[in-house]
């Protein structure tokens, strides 16, 4: 038997690398180079923020200040929520580490203490590199006592950033504990997206309403005692100024008390039985989990997609989805990113006599269906990108598919998940109020817009998905940055008052009718003239060679 130190320090080093390894968000690059790049983008927003504050103190208003301690509490919830549900595959063993472990020569124990003692120290790192700045900046651009604020700082950070992982690795504990492992992999992405989406317009609260908090946080209460960033703000404002803190701190604080003591200790209690659990269905294998398409489904799609090279894809899209977990939490990230800027933009708060409370905006349901739609298809560009399957290449080469062929299943595929999207989006907009005109306008403009998005984003999609290599030394971030921050609100604001002008004048409905079938077909024109036959050797740098014995 190995001596226990060097075993138990090689088993930690091992765990905290493997946080790090990535072959879907980085092609190349070594571990450290990883983490020093995710450390300084924790890093940034509080030395930033605490820059741009320095020319605002010391005048700034009592609520302003508490304005400014909210920003770095909610951030660090923010940060380690969301580390934790990026890491989601990593907070307990997967499959991969118990089949790689199991047959050495090593104790249980030693393997779980190692492997808590790596996700203690990747989740401090990231707590320390998030507050780091904003434990010292604050308080020396504040004017007031440095030590005092910088401990209330401390302590208010910390508690919020640690409840925000514990909450994370409780939930995921449970979910093991409780749930088959087939409802598991069904759930937790849908868990991730409704906790992505609720951080979000936390965010998104903060950046309309920051300015309100006075309001907000008046006595009582009422529904903010249910928002978590507020308990940690409460225990801010007592450990900074005690008994002569705003009336909202005492609450706040033993609401924050409970919610983070109950948190560690649920994390506590259901690591070690999770972890059980994982090693249980690591040894006695997935292999029931995966299961044929029902014959009904095989129809219809075979209906939809006629042609076999086409049709494909199509399943080859979806099993990949389908059984990469690491690819389902990124998705399910997206997608809660999406349904939190959809929500803020349908949802508004007005002033009344006990505070804030909340309204549906007019304009803002009518900006819901062109927000989800772009945010779909602009999703699913990128993620077609990503080396997922790169294995899967040959099957397309040696079959001799044309690649229009191959190429058109990712367009069906976005086509079809904005019409799901949309179908799904008609009836919440009825229950919203929207009137059966309104629906009518969004129903059309919906689909044509759809159709309109995929051909113009997929436009230069050349390859199969998930199964083209990535570029050495090329980058999409400059156009997915221009996307989603400059067209993406334009886009918006233009199909909002579009939609508005066709609710008053109807019959122009028609000219969208046809306008967008000849769009389609002139971007189809272009597009096959920059698209040839699918032939040996046209890609990048494929990772094998034919040798010639392809060619007919």
């Amino acid at each position: 038997m190995p001596e226990r130190g060097p075993v138990f320090v090689t088993l930690t080093v091992y765990f905290f690398r493997r946080f790090f390894e990535n072959d879907v968000i980085q092609a190349t690059g070594d571990t450290v180079t990883t983490i020093v790049r995710a450390l300084s983008i924790a890093a940034a927003p509080g030395l930033m923020l605490a820059f741009f504050l320095q020319n605002q103190y010391p005048q700034r208003t009592a609520w302003g200040r508490i304005e400014d301690q909210y920003f770095f509490v909610l951030y660090s919830m923010l940060v380690m929520a969301g580390v934790a549900i990026f890491e989601w595959e990593m907070l307990f063993p997967d499959t991969l580490d118990f089949l790689v472990l199991s047959p050495l020569p090593l104790r249980g124990r030693d393997t779980l203490a190692a492997k808590a003692t790596a996700l203690g120290l990747f989740l401090g790192l990231f707590l320390f590199a998030a507050n780091v700045f904003g434990v010292f900046m604050l308080p020396a651009v504040s004017k007031e006592h440095f030590w005092r604020t910088a401990w209330a700082q401390c302590l208010a950070v910390t508690c919020s950033g640690a409840f925000g992982a514990f909450a994370i690795l409780a939930a995921g504990g449970i979910l093991i504990c409780i749930l088959p492992a087939r409802t598991f992999r069904i759930l937790s992405p849908i868990m991730q997206a409704l906790v992505v989406a609720v951080l979000g317009l936390l965010l998104v609260s903060y950046a309309r309403f920051g300015d309100s908090l006075d309001k907000t946080l008046q006595i009582p209460l009422g529904h903010a005692l249910w928002v978590p960033s507020f308990w940690f703000l409460g225990i801010y404002e007592h450990a900074l100024r005690g008994h002569s803190a705003a009336p909202f701190a005492a609450p706040m604080m033993r609401s924050g008390i409970r919610a983070i003591s109950i948190a560690f200790v649920l994390a506590v209690a259901t690591y070690p039985l999770a972890w059980a659990r994982m090693r249980k269905m690591a040894i006695e294998g997935t292999t029931g989990l995966r299961s044929r398409p029902a014959v009904p489904l095989n129809r219809l799609v075979a209906g939809i997609v006629p042609l076999p090279a086409r049709r494909a894809v199509t399943y080859f899209i979806g099993q990949t989805i389908a059984r990469n977990s690491k690819y389902q939490v990124y998705l399910a990230m997206y997608c809660g990113t999406g349904l939190a800027l959809a929500i803020a933009c349908a949802v508004t708060f007005v002033s009344s006599g006990s505070g804030l409370r909340p309204a549906l905006s007019i304009d803002g349901l009518h900006a819901v269906m062109p927000l989800m739609l772009f945010w779909i298809v602009a999703g699913l560009r990128m993620a077609f990108a990503l080396p997922l399957n790169l294995p899967a290449r040959w099957v397309f080469r040696v079959t001799g598919a044309e690649r229009e062929a191959c190429i058109s299943a990712t367009r069906v595929w976005a086509f079809a998940c904005g019409l799901a999207a949309l179908a799904m989006l008609l009836p919440i907009l009825w229950i919203a109020g929207l009137s059966a005109r309104a629906l009518l306008v969004q129903a059309i403009t919906g689909a044509c817009v759809c159709a309109v998005l995929v051909d113009s984003l997929l436009f230069a999609n050349h390859g199969i998905p998930f199964a083209q290599p990535r570029s050495p030394g090329k980058t999409s971030l400059p156009l997915m940055l221009t996307l989603f921050t400059g067209i993406l609100p334009l886009f918006c604001v233009a199909m909002v008052r579009a939609e508005l002008w066709l609710e008053r004048k109807p019959l122009w409905l028609l000219a969208s009718v046809i306008v967008v079938p000849a769009a389609y077909g002139v971007i189809g024109i272009l597009r096959s003239r920059s698209q040839a036959r699918l032939e040996d050797g046209d890609e990048i740098e494929g990772e094998f060679l034919l040798l010639g014995l392809g060619v007919d």
